[in-house]
Protein backbone atom coordinates (compact mmCIF):
# COMPACT_ATOMS: atom_id res chain seq x y z
CA UNK A 1 0.00 0.00 0.00
CA UNK A 2 1.47 3.27 -0.95
CA UNK A 3 1.67 6.30 1.55
CA UNK A 4 0.32 9.92 0.98
CA UNK A 5 1.69 12.67 2.54
CA UNK A 6 2.18 16.40 1.77
CA UNK A 7 6.11 17.54 1.58
CA UNK A 8 6.67 20.24 4.03
CA UNK A 9 3.78 22.48 2.61
CA UNK A 10 4.71 22.82 -1.01
CA UNK A 11 1.98 24.31 -3.01
CA UNK A 12 2.31 25.99 -6.27
CA UNK A 13 0.56 29.28 -7.15
CA UNK A 14 -0.44 29.60 -10.74
CA UNK A 15 -2.82 31.55 -12.76
CA UNK A 16 -6.45 33.64 -12.00
CA UNK A 17 -9.52 32.65 -10.95
CA UNK A 18 -10.92 34.43 -14.68
CA UNK A 19 -8.46 32.51 -16.44
CA UNK A 20 -10.15 29.51 -18.75
CA UNK A 21 -9.93 25.55 -17.31
CA UNK A 22 -7.65 25.20 -20.29
CA UNK A 23 -5.50 27.73 -19.56
CA UNK A 24 -5.08 26.67 -16.33
CA UNK A 25 -4.65 23.56 -16.94
CA UNK A 26 -1.62 24.21 -19.54
CA UNK A 27 -0.31 26.41 -16.53
CA UNK A 28 -0.82 23.21 -14.12
CA UNK A 29 1.19 20.97 -16.35
CA UNK A 30 4.04 23.48 -16.65
CA UNK A 31 4.74 24.22 -13.34
CA UNK A 32 4.38 20.26 -12.46
CA UNK A 33 6.97 19.28 -14.75
CA UNK A 34 9.63 22.20 -13.34
CA UNK A 35 8.33 20.84 -9.62
CA UNK A 36 10.34 16.82 -11.70
CA UNK A 37 13.56 18.42 -10.95
CA UNK A 38 13.50 19.71 -7.43
CA UNK A 39 11.21 17.07 -5.51
CA UNK A 40 11.73 15.05 -3.44
CA UNK A 41 9.69 11.73 -3.35
CA UNK A 42 10.59 9.04 -0.84
CA UNK A 43 10.56 5.30 -2.37
CA UNK A 44 6.84 4.07 -2.20
CA UNK A 45 5.23 6.83 -1.13
CA UNK A 46 2.99 9.61 -3.61
CA UNK A 47 3.08 13.17 -2.12
CA UNK A 48 0.44 15.39 -3.24
CA UNK A 49 0.91 19.36 -3.79
CA UNK A 50 -1.68 21.69 -4.28
CA UNK A 51 -2.38 23.96 -7.41
CA UNK A 52 -3.56 27.48 -6.17
CA UNK A 53 -4.78 30.36 -7.74
CA UNK A 54 -3.70 32.96 -5.90
CA UNK A 55 -6.22 35.82 -5.81
CA UNK A 56 -6.95 38.33 -3.23
CA UNK A 57 -9.15 37.14 -0.66
CA UNK A 58 -9.83 33.99 -1.21
CA UNK A 59 -7.69 31.91 -3.63
CA UNK A 60 -9.13 28.85 -5.38
CA UNK A 61 -7.72 24.82 -5.60
CA UNK A 62 -7.24 24.50 -9.03
CA UNK A 63 -6.03 20.63 -8.94
CA UNK A 64 -3.67 18.65 -6.87
CA UNK A 65 -0.29 17.15 -7.79
CA UNK A 66 0.01 13.74 -6.82
CA UNK A 67 3.59 12.95 -7.06
CA UNK A 68 5.63 9.42 -6.92
CA UNK A 69 8.52 7.13 -8.56
CA UNK A 70 7.35 4.74 -10.78
CA UNK A 71 9.04 1.12 -11.25
CA UNK A 72 12.16 2.78 -12.68
CA UNK A 73 12.90 5.29 -10.55
CA UNK A 74 11.26 7.74 -11.87
CA UNK A 75 9.36 10.64 -10.48
CA UNK A 76 6.08 11.02 -12.32
CA UNK A 77 2.96 13.19 -11.51
CA UNK A 78 -0.87 13.18 -12.53
CA UNK A 79 -2.60 16.51 -11.57
CA UNK A 80 -6.19 15.45 -10.11
CA UNK A 81 -9.27 18.40 -11.09
CA UNK A 82 -11.84 16.78 -9.31
CA UNK A 83 -11.33 18.27 -5.73
CA UNK A 84 -10.79 22.07 -7.60
CA UNK A 85 -12.89 25.07 -6.19
CA UNK A 86 -13.50 26.97 -9.12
Amino acid sequence: MKKESQQNDLAVKCGKTTDSVEKLTKLCEQEAEKLLATIDIPEGKTVSVPFWAPEPGFPELICVGKFRRDKTGKVVYELDFSESTL
